[in-house]
């Protein structure tokens, strides 16, 4: 029995449309699963922690690594240096920002300061004196949203003669979260080598958890 004009034409389309669904499947199996794109990279500033310096009480001019200013800039230069590098090599934009630098209206600031802890349990702003000072101190991190007002990271304490003056008591604030990371008042170049990836992976955690914390 021969099959009628319509049936065959019926018959013509239905197997251009299964090659046609092939075409298409091999196609999509060809390029592989598909993966969402993730969003860019919010550009990192990064800010020169805080840090006082009390002038070395022995007599005569102190030998230059015995300088207390340049001990605390050598600490302040290590931690931007490799934080900065460490943005970077996560493949992120990083800038400096130095003290008096204008504050940029959008992106993500890291900051902080060294502070310690005294025999009263007070925290006060680290101060460094002499090379020999091997005293504990601690970074306080912080990470902000540049598009938001800036928060203070700490106040003087209203306590009888606590004056805004190289370790000074502070209260810091309980609105910003603040990461703590140990270290010495000598701390070498590996001490920093090792903390700053572990603040570049916090903040890489952080935006992973939330992708519009940063808006670009």
């Amino acid at each position: 029995m021969r099959a009628s004009p319509r049936a065959f034409l019926a018959m013509i389309l239905l197997m251009s449309n299964w090659h046609g669904l092939e075409f298409a499947e091999a196609s999509a199996a060809a390029k592989g699963p598909q993966t969402p794109t993730s969003p860019p990279k919010p550009t990192v500033y990064v800010s020169d922690f805080e840090i006082d310096v009390l002038p070395s009480p022995q007599s005569g001019a102190p030998k230059p690594e015995e300088d207390p200013g340049k001990q605390a800039s050598r600490l302040v230069e290590l931690m931007s240096t490799k934080l900065v590098a460490a943005l970077q090599k996560a493949g992120y934009t990083a800038v400096r920002m130095h003290a008096g630098d204008a504050r940029p209206d959008s992106g993500v600031q890291i900051r902080g300061l060294f502070a310690e802890v005294d025999n009263e349990n007070h925290w006060r702003r680290a101060v460094i004196r002499t090379a020999t000072d091997s005293g504990k101190m601690e970074a306080l991190v912080a990470v902000a949203n540049l598009a938001k007002p800036e928060q203070a990271l700490y106040e003087i304490a209203h306590l009888p003669g606590n004056e805004p003056k190289p370790g000074a008591v502070i209260t810091l604030s309980p609105y910003v979260p603040l990461t703590k990371f140990d270290l010495s008042k000598d701390a070498n170049e590996d001490v920093f080598q090792k903390i700053a990836p572990r603040i570049v992976n916090d903040l890489t955690d952080l935006l992973n958890a939330n992708p519009l914390a940063i808006p670009q």
